[in-house]
C-alpha cells in the first residue's frame, strides 16, 4: 500500500466525519431560532467566491505570507499532509513559517478540480490537484497530489476548516 493509499483512507475517514458533525451549525448560526425566510443563495456567486479564497491562499503561499496564508484559517482549522497534521491556526502559522524558513526556493502551484457549495450557502468542499517543487525549478523532481478543503462561511468570508492532501506520485521502492 503506497503512502497516496494509506492517506487517501485516513483523509477520507476524517473529512466523512468533520461533514457529519454538521460544521454549518457550527460556525454558520444555529442559534435555535425560528426559521425565517431567508434570500435566495446564488451558488454560483458562493462557488466563485470559494474559488476566490483558493486564490488568494495560492498568492499569499507564493508571496511567502505565513500569516496571510494562517489567517485563511478559523481558528480552529487544521490542514493535514504528508509532512503531518498542524492542528489549530497557530500550528499552520508555524508550520508555513517553518516550511518557508527550510525551503527557500520552493515553487508551488494548485486550483481547484470541483467546488461544492451547500444549499444553505455556509458550507463548500472543494477538491483540486498541487504541485510543489522543494528546492525550485531546474533542481530535484516536483511532487504532485490532490487536495480536499472544507470551507464555512463566516460572515461574509470563506475560511477553511480543514485541508487535506497526499502526493499522488508513486514510493520511491514501487518504481
Amino acid at each position: 500500500m503506497n503512502r497516496w493509499t494509506k492517506t487517501r483512507t485516513v483523509v477520507t475517514a476524517g473529512l466523512t466525519g468533520l461533514l457529519a458533525a454538521g460544521l454549518s451549525a457550527c460556525y454558520g448560526g444555529g442559534d435555535g431560532a425560528p426559521a425565517q425566510e431567508e434570500p435566495a443563495i446564488d451558488l454560483a456567486a458562493e462557488e466563485a467566491a470559494v474559488r476566490q479564497t483558493n486564490m488568494t491562499w495560492l498568492e499569499q503561499f507564493r508571496a511567502r505570507d505565513a500569516e496571510g496564508v494562517a489567517a485563511l484559517f478559523v481558528e480552529d482549522g487544521w490542514t493535514l499532509n504528508d509532512d503531518g497534521l498542524r492542528d489549530g491556526r497557530a500550528a499552520i502559522l508555524a508550520g508555513m513559517t517553518e516550511e518557508y524558513e527550510e525551503n527557500p526556493d520552493a515553487t508551488a502551484d494548485w486550483g481547484a478540480k470541483a467546488v461544492w457549495v451547500a444549499a444553505s450557502g455556509d458550507l463548500a468542499v472543494e477538491r483540486g490537484w498541487w504541485t510543489v517543487d522543494q528546492d525550485g525549478p531546474g533542481e530535484g523532481e516536483a511532487d504532485e497530489g490532490e487536495y480536499i478543503t472544507i470551507l464555512v462561511k463566516v460572515g461574509d468570508q470563506w475560511m477553511v476548516v480543514a485541508d487535506a492532501g497526499a502526493s499522488t506520485l508513486p514510493d520511491e521502492e514501487e518504481e
